[in-house]
């Protein structure tokens, strides 16, 4: 099976299976190339924020958007 012939079977795919698919691939991908440990630590603290819950409330948050958008 050639790469292209791989390509048009996954995308005849189910979203959901595609998800599936594409994180098989990355969780690969990812014991080969590690997350430098900024990056690593980053998402954590990303991670621990979005946990802790919304800084800002939905109305608060569209109103900052609208202001700096161009």
């Amino acid at each position: 099976m050639t790469k292209t012939e791989l390509e048009r079977q996954v995308l005849e795919l189910p979203e959901g299976e595609r998800l599936e698919v594409a994180e098989a691939i990355w969780a690969s991908l990812s014991e080969t190339h590690p997350l430098p440990a900024w990056q690593k630590d980053l998402l954590d603290e990303r991670l621990a924020a979005s946990e802790a819950g919304p800084s800002k409330d939905w109305e608060d948050f569209k109103a900052e958007v609208w202001r700096t958008s161009p």
